[in-house]
Formats: structure tokens, C-alpha cells, sequence
């Protein structure tokens, strides 16, 4: 699909709400705005797989299909090979063994790949792996209109097989001052990724979380970000607030409350503004 965006969602610090805009990103962009979504859960922690999906079910699906994990490190090196081209054997790669379908419309829908625990041991030298991830996007998940990587708190290979399958990044960040401090030193570890790999991706820009008073930001934070680059400050923030959490701990159908409660509809608006914003800046 020529104008389909993929979204790598990034922070080195963990905490800063991350995996909640991953999954309610997703959400608006299916239900409000008529995508077809896939988000893909590189986290070992696997915080967005939990929040879509029940527990019964992720275990069915651990059983019986795929994950994050058969993808960056297939059984068979010749599935995916090195080039990124399909072998002979192209038949053995389905999309629907991996994926787990979470809101399905006429005309839009949400995916999951899921994570797996098994990424807390994922560690190689084994050259080309950070491509394994990047060569199953191009040639699996071409139907899709928008596709968003929730990435783990470090910049290790996990997130670089994300940053290498994506076009675009943005950043979440906590409204403090320790977290805008650690912008400059995110930005240069993506800038060692696109000398390494030649491989650029757009910066959409920084969307702050967690916030306690969405109308008005610290003016020492903003100073700091703005003196550690130029960057695009989204006006639209996300609140802090407990509501949040609860309406997403379970599954889809919690986070369908969320957004059709009227009692959460402030904060289900702030997801909107936030997703409108960024569809404006893409």
C-alpha cells in the first residue's frame, strides 16, 4: 500500500504511558477514521497484547499460533530470508497464523501481533535479524493503512527491527523536566540508526502523557525541549488520570466502554484530538 504509514511509538524511559497511546491510537484510527490497523506488540512485557486481548485468549493463541517472536527469529531461515525476498517455500508464511483480530467493521479493522515472553531472551549477533521484522511488513501487511510498532523502553534490537520497518516515530513523553532531558540523547540514538542502516524515518513529534493540566505545559519543559532540537510539540495532551487505566485493563470490550461511556468522554476525546493532530502533521 503506497501511502501507508507505519508508526514506531518511542521512549527510553518506561513509564510515560507509551503502550496506552500505542492501543488507543489504533482504536481511534479503526473506529473514527475508517483504517485498517495493525498494531505489533515488540515489548517483551507485552502491555499491549495484555490490554487487547483476555488472558484465555492469549494463551489459545500461544498455543496454537504465532508471535512477535516467530518473526524475528523464524524456525526456518530460508521463511524469510536475508534479501527480504520469499524463497520456495513462500506458502509457509501466512499473516493470519500471527495476527490476532480485534475489532473487525465493512470497512475497517484492528489487528494484533502479538508479544511474547520469549523476547526477554531475545538477544543475537546473528547479521540481518533486525531486518526479519521489516521484510514480514513488506511482504505480509500490505492491506493495512496505518501500522504502529509499541516499543520496549531501550534502544536494543527490538526496537531497532521496528525503527527499520517503520517510516515515521513519534514520542510520548512525561510533562517533567528529567523526561525532556532525555529527548536529546533518544534523538541520537535513532541518528546512529539511520547513519548505520541508511535508513531515515519522518519524526511526527512529541506528545505528552500523563499529564496533569492539559491546557497549560511547564514553561522550563518546553524551553528545554525546543534548546535540544526542533521538533513539533503536539497541543493536543493526554491527562493523568486512573479512568484511563481501568477502562483498558481487560480487553477490547473495556476499552469500547471507554469511548462509548459518556462519564470518560473527556478523556476519550483527548485520544481523538491527539490522532487528528498527528493525521494533520502526516
Amino acid at each position: 500500500m503506497d501511502n501507508q504509514k507505519r508508526i514506531t511509538i518511542v521512549n527510553m524511559k518506561g513509564g510515560v504511558g507509551k503502550t496506552t497511546l500505542a492501543v488507543n491510537m489504533a482504536f481511534v484510527l479503526t473506529k473514527y477514521h475508517n483504517k485498517k490497523v495493525l498494531l505489533v506488540d515488540v515489548d517483551p512485557q507485552f502491555n499491549a497484547t495484555q490490554y487487547l486481548i483476555n488472558q484465555q485468549d492469549i494463551l489459545k493463541h500461544f498455543q496454537n499460533k504465532k508471535t512477535i517472536y516467530d518473526v524475528l527469529m523464524p524456525k526456518k531461515e530460508e521463511e524469510i530470508n536475508l534479501s527480504g525476498k520469499l524463497s520456495a517455500k513462500k506458502d509457509v508464511i501466512k499473516l493470519k497464523d500471527f495476527i490476532i483480530n480485534v475489532v473487525n467493521n465493512e470497512s475497517s479493522r484492528l489487528d494484533l501481533l502479538p508479544s511474547s515472553l520469549k523476547l526477554i531472551n531475545f538477544e543475537t549477533t546473528k547479521r540481518g535479524v533486525e531486518n526479519h521484522l521489516k521484510n514480514f511488513i513488506n511482504s505480509k501487511c500490505k492491506e493495512y493503512d496505518y501500522i504502529i510498532f509499541d516499543c520496549p523502553p531501550t534502544l536494543s534490537i527490538l526496537t531497532l527491527s521496528a525503527y527499520l520497518a517503520s517510516t515515521h516515530y513519534l514520542i510520548p513523553i512525561k510533562p517533567d523536566y528529567l523526561s525532556s532531558l532525555g529527548l536529546p540523547l533518544l534523538e541520537r540514538g535513532l541518528k546512529e540508526y539511520e547513519d548505520t542502516y541508511e535508513h531515515s524515518l519522518i519524526p511526527i513529534g512529541v506528545v505528552f502523557t500523563m499529564s496533569l493540566n492539559t491546557s497549560s505545559l511547564p514553561e522550563e519543559i518546553e524551553s528545554s525541549i525546543n534548546r535540544s532540537g526542533s521538533r513539533k510539540i503536539f497541543t493536543n495532551r493526554i491527562s493523568q488520570t486512573v479512568n484511563i487505566a481501568r477502562s483498558i485493563e481487560n480487553n477490547i470490550e473495556t476499552i469500547k466502554v471507554f469511548y462509548n461511556n459518556g462519564k470518560f468522554a473527556r478523556y476519550a476525546s483527548e485520544f481523538k484530538e491527539v490522532v487528528n493532530e498527528m493525521i494533520k502533521v502526516l
